[in-house]
């Protein structure tokens, strides 16, 4: 049975909170209290309609187990060797350590998590709705949005059924060479997919506009320009552990685009039959959000080793808060009522 979609919003603001653990640090106990809450809110919604991001989060894992090994092998560094290769081999020669092993692991699930909070936000969210929800000036970039992030699980579920029709004909991936039979028809029918949505925006006109004067003001695009430049700095310092840089830089880059959308001018205008109504679900899950990021961050301030961990040169116990731990349970809100 498919649940009732909550307001998108609300969806936005647990996939932050869901983020912030995995961008600023590597405490083993952080990131596992948080993939573990993240799974069980993706094992509650998923269902016959997210294959497709099923698929993509097993290629994450996948992907995520190469990083372990790729780090494991080449980084030298620590106080507990349990192996050696021989040094004339190149990149991999020298010690193994438990160090490079255990860093290797902790970054695999942190990828893995922001890769699990991304596809449950994917499988989740109400496009529809969150487009009805931005400002008219920002709808054909969240039109474009919007198909590009829908077509990844169609992609990935065309090429399963390419993959089951190549098996049926006796077709078996040995060797990288024998890639060939199920790129081509993936590329052929992506670029068909592709050129049939193209075809079928053009004939609604999308992105033309409706006069001259609806072309956007010089210094409105300077405002778009500098608020999206502004919010990518501040995310990078989120992921450099940089908090007061950090939300610096997001908090002037919302508030320029603010700025920017807030005069109207002759863009399009998009009609609206019903508002999207913000239920008792919706409410729990924002609230329960929004005091997860209000520990995050006030944690953050005062104690930033809570969330950060390295096991070089040497291995030493992780730094445990009970409040921020505590705290991380509530991302189970939308499991919860389901």
């Amino acid at each position: 049975m498919i649940a009732r979609p909550i307001d998108p919003r609300a969806w936005l603001l647990w996939a932050a909170a869901a983020t912030v653990p995995p961008l600023v640090g590597r405490n083993p106990f952080v990131l596992l209290a948080t993939t573990l809450a993240v799974l069980g809110v993706w094992a509650a919604w998923r269902d016959a309609a997210t294959d497709g991001w099923g698929r993509l989060l097993r290629l994450g894992a996948l992907f995520a187990l190469v990083g372990v090994l790729f780090n494991t092998l080449t980084a030298h560094v620590g106080d507990r060797p349990f192996a050696r290769l021989p040094d004339a081999w190149p990149l991999v020669g020298g010690p193994l350590t438990v160090n490079a092993l255990v860093y290797g692991l902790l970054s695999g699930l942190a990828v893995f998590g922001l890769l699990l909070v991304g596809t449950t936000l994917g499988a989740t969210l109400d496009w529809a709705t969150l487009l009805r929800l931005l400002p008219d000036r920002l709808h054909a970039v969240a039109v474009t949005g919007a198909v590009a992030w829908a077509l990844v699980p169609q992609t990935l579920r065309a090429f399963g059924e390419i993959r089951e029709a190549q098996e049926a004909r006796g077709h078996r991936l040995r060797s990288p060479a024998d890639a060939g039979p199920l790129l081509v028809p993936l590329l052929a029918g992506s670029l068909e997919r592709s050129q049939t949505l193209a075809e079928a925006l053009e004939a609604r006109g999308f992105g033309a506009a409706l006069a001259p004067q609806a072309a956007l003001g010089r210094w409105r695009g300077a405002a778009t320009a500098a608020g999206l430049t502004l919010a990518t700095v501040g995310a990078y310092g989120l992921a450099m552990g940089s908090p007061a840089f950090a939300f610096g830089g997001l908090g002037f880059g919302v508030g320029a685009l603010w700025a920017a959308g807030r005069e109207r001018g002759g863009g399009p205008r998009r009609t609206c039959y019903r508002e999207p109504a913000w239920d008792r679900r919706a409410w729990l899950v924002a609230g329960s959000a929004g005091v997860v990021l209000g520990v995050e961050v006030a944690i953050l301030a005062v104690q930033p080793a809570a969330f950060a961990y390295d096991p070089y040169p040497s291995m030493l116990p992780p730094a445990v808060s009970l409040p921020l731990l505590a705290a991380l349970g509530l991302l189970l809100v939308p499991a919860a009522i389901r």
